[in-house]
């Protein structure tokens, strides 16, 4: 199947990874980028940039919203730290377009799930095999729906519960209604060994439902994509599945990297939007 096949049946929510691709080759084009991924725009062909330009000149018009990079270049040190402190096993849910498993320097043993809908991995794996790209570690993609069984492709894999995991959850827990996101945490904390690790992006309630917020959720909703929940007390939320978090709001010393001083969303409305970044461990 060519590659322009496989984006056609992409649904509109498997679409939004080519969208956080052209943000991340965006980002990489700039000389005081934060991170470098070169295959990015490789993996967002010329329907990314598109959905991107539609999304902002509609909701942020003239606005360049730092989180995307602010939040990749956090992500990417906690994984490398956590590769350097000895961990082996990574998983990422709802990888998307994700080039982490051949960007980053893994050290030898480590392996690196990546688990989305199939046709979206398979149009990832077809364009990489086609450029000649190889990982730095152990890649094992699965096309799964995170709203199934998951968990059973995975341990055919090769997963291995009885050993620490770092778990990426990235852009994705707010896509998710109350009632999925607790399903999803419940499953991977049971699949979790003492000692595994935890790091997610997410968004406050009151926040998400906030007058600021009412364009952006509207234009989700439009595109087939919405935004359905938040949380203003993370620390509980995934205390209740056995996990001890730290919360840093973007903005934060160390999630700012010199981009959030004066960030704004859109004209009069301020950068945080109540969103943050979440790292934590099993107890």
């Amino acid at each position: 199947m060519a590659a322009s096949e496989s984006k056609e049946r992409l649904d509109p929510l498997a679409k939004t990874a080519l969208w956080t691709a052209s943000m991340r080759a965006r980002e990489h084009e700039r000389e005081d980028r934060l991170f470098c991924d070169p295959l990015a725009s490789l993996l967002a062909g010329t329907e990314g940039p598109a959905i991107m330009q539609r999304f902002e000149g509609a909701v942020q018009p003239g606005v360049e919203d730092p989180a995307l990079a602010v939040r990749t270049r956090y992500l990417d040190d906690q994984l490398v730290a956590q590769d350097g402190a000895g961990m082996r096993q990574f998983v990422s849910l709802a990888a998307g377009m994700d080039t982490r498993a051949f960007r980053l320097p893994w050290s030898p043993g480590v392996t690196v799930f990546e688990l989305d809908r199939p046709a979206l991995l398979t149009l990832k794996d077809e364009l990489l095999e086609r450029a000649g790209v190889h990982s730095r570690c152990e890649w094992i993609p699965l096309g799964v729906d995170l709203m199934a069984d998951w968990t059973t492709p995975l341990l055919e894999a090769g997963f291995d519960r009885a050993r620490s995991t770092t778990w990426l959850i990235e852009g994705l827990l707010y896509f998710l209604d109350p009632l999925e996101c607790d399903l999803l945490l419940r499953q991977l904390s049971e699949m979790s060994a003492s000692g595994s690790r935890l790091l997610a992006d997410y968004v406050g309630r009151t926040v998400l439902e906030s007058a600021a917020m009412a364009s952006w959720r509207m234009r989700m909703e439009e595109q087939g994509h919405p935004w359905k929940s938040g949380s203003d007390d993370p620390q509980s939320l995934f205390a209740g599945f056995g996990w001890t978090v730290r919360v840093a709001a973007y903005g934060d010393p160390d999630v700012d990297y010199g981009r959030w001083g004066d960030a704004v969303i859109a004209p009069g409305v301020p950068g945080t939007r109540g969103r943050y970044l979440v790292s934590g461990e099993l107890v």
